[in-house]
């Protein structure tokens, strides 16, 4: 069940980060588009750090 929950929550925050990514394209500034991009790979490492969670718990 565990897994389950963490499979989940990585796979939302996937969505999430591609959102930002689409977001941070059409914003015209470039000090937000680069914050928006800089957080949305955070988010992805966080995101390949659950998968392997899961994978090898």
């Amino acid at each position: 069940m565990t897994k389950m929950n963490i499979s989940l929550i990585a796979i939302a925050l996937m969505f999430v980060c591609n959102f930002m990514v689409l977001y941070a394209r059409k914003t015209k500034n470039g000090l937000v588009s680069f914050l928006l991009k800089t957080v949305a790979f955070l988010m992805l490492l966080a995101v390949f750090v659950m998968i392997l969670i899961v994978i090898f718990a």
